[in-house]
Order: structure tokens, then C-alpha cells, then sequence
């Protein structure tokens, strides 16, 4: 099923040059014309390097614009979100909505306004794990992509620290199951 990533997801993941493992996870990348204008057209326009990685992403297909079906445009203006989230949050959040899919959301507001319309999400980083799970990487390829997206998303050291816990839980799991079958 396809994830619809917001602009701060879309942006570490091109960052930390995992969009690609993103893909895979999810089975597909989206983003809307609200989140393309902020991350792509707005960073462009802000000189940052990355939206040009971002760009490319979109032209090959690897992460797909959609924009709002008029149904969905009228569950945006329904849904009365708080002012501070942003637009392509509000687009990201309704979208999985619509779609009945994952959103992939970083920011602390969307992530309460998901849970508030009742919209299945997860933060980046989460995909990481479910990559993992999936043997799509290896612990070593796990911890080094979760370093990376850390240092990307200024991760605290706390948070960090548990999900390499985690990884290496998950890891040890994988290995007991394989050697018990």
C-alpha cells in the first residue's frame, strides 16, 4: 500500500538517501502537490541541494504527486485542523484519509491531528524498523541508515539510543527464529 510522506519525512528520507528503502517498505511513495511545493519548489527556491534530489525522485516515478481529488478537498475544508499545522501536513493527513493508506508524518501537531481524525501514521524512522523486520536490511545496514537519518532530524541521544535497542532486539528475534526452523 502506498505511504503519503509529509515535507519534514520527504526531506529526511531524501536526505539520508533512503527513499529508496522507503519504497520498498511501503510499496510505493507519495506526496501531495501541497508537500511538492513546499519541499521541492521551496527548497529549490531556497537553494537547498536536496530538493533537487527530491525533484529527480518525483520525475522518475520513484515518489508519485497526487493531487487532492475534489472529495478530498472538501474532507480538508471539514476537517478543521489547528493554524500551526501547514498545509501540506493538513493535505498529507486528509489524503491518507481518503486513500485509507500510512502517512508518514514527523512532525509532533500532525502526528496528534492523525491521531485526533483517527488516520494510521508513522514517524520516519519507524520504516527503518519495519525494514528491518522485513529483512529488507540487515542490523549493521539498519544501524548505520538510523545514524544517518538522526543526524539528519537532530535526533536526541535517548531516542536514539532505543531504537538501536530495538533494532538489535528485533535482529536477535529474526536469528533465534531462523536457527529454531
Amino acid at each position: 500500500m502506498t505511504a503519503k510522506l509529509d515535507a519534514s519525512a520527504l526531506i529526511y528520507l531524501g536526505k539520508a538517501d533512503l527513499l529508496s528503502l522507503a519504497d520498498k517498505v511501503c510499496d510505493g511513495l507519495a506526496i501531495t502537490t501541497g508537500v511538492y511545493n513546499e519541499a521541492v519548489t521551496g527548497g529549490l527556491n531556497a537553494g537547498h541541494r536536496d530538493a533537487a534530489k527530491i525533484a529527480r525522485a518525483t520525475q522518475t516515478g520513484a515518489v508519485k504527486v497526487v493531487s487532492l481529488a475534489p472529495s478530498t478537498q472538501e474532507l480538508l475544508q471539514q476537517a478543521a485542523f489547528p493554524a500551526a499545522l501547514g498545509p501540506g501536513e493538513q493535505e498529507t493527513i486528509v489524503e491518507a484519509v481518503a486513500q485509507q493508506c500510512l502517512a508518514v508524518l514527523d512532525d509532533t501537531r500532525a502526528r496528534a491531528a492523525a491521531v485526533v481524525i483517527g488516520v494510521e501514521f508513522c514517524r520516519t524512522e519507524t520504516l527503518l524498523v519495519e525494514a528491518l523486520v522485513a529483512g529488507l536490511v540487515n542490523l549493521t545496514e539498519f544501524e548505520t541508515s538510523l545514524l544517518r537519518l538522526a543526524q539528519m532530524r537532530n535526533m536526541r541521544a535517548s531516542e536514539l539510543a532505543e531504537l538501536l535497542r530495538l533494532g538489535r532486539l528485533i535482529s536477535e528475534g529474526l536469528r533465534d527464529d531462523h536457527a529454531s526452523t
